[in-house]
């Protein structure tokens, strides 16, 4: 074990991934009850939050934030709500996250219904690299692109 409990890991080691959403509500409905990320922890931002500098925003404005696990990984993905009036909307998408799912079919479909915009599914059997797999993608609700993927069983 290494400090405060925590399990020693390789370095380096990817802890997770940030989004700025106007907010967490309609963030929930897509990272937590999509694709099914457990919600850890919900709380406010202080005034010495690294957010602010790094995503340059405005001293002064209220954030709130909120960490998601995996099974596998405890505070996966981080999700910080700015006001909407102080978050721009993305010109062109510059960052994607990538999940693996168990359908990329249900889980577009259940995209789609939630009202987000989708792109096809494409299928890989014999890609140059990594393994047989199916992938789509979706916009959520603030324009973040997620990319899905599912592994192809390639033993018949």
């Amino acid at each position: 074990m290494s400090a405060a409990g925590y399990p020693e890991r390789p370095l380096p080691w990817f802890q997770r991934a940030c989004l700025l959403v106007r907010a967490l509500e309609p963030a929930f409905e897509v990272y937590r009850d999509l694709l099914g990320f457990e919600l850890a922890h919900v709380g406010e931002d202080g005034p010495d939050a690294y957010s602010y500098e790094i995503f340059r925003l405005p001293r002064g404005v209220s954030t709130r934030f909120a960490t998601l696990s995996s099974e596998a990984q405890l505070r996966t993905l981080a999700l910080i709500e700015v006001p909407g009036d102080v978050l721009p909307a993305p010109a062109i998408p510059t960052a994607a996250t990538v999940i693996q799912v168990a359908s990329v079919a249900a889980t577009l479909e259940r995209a789609r219904e939630l009202g987000l915009a989708c792109c096809e599914p494409r299928h890989h059997p014999a890609p140059p690299n990594g393994p047989a797999r199916s992938e789509a993608a979706f916009y959520d609700h603030d324009g973040h692109p997620v990319v899905i993927y599912a592994l192809l069983d390639t033993a018949a």
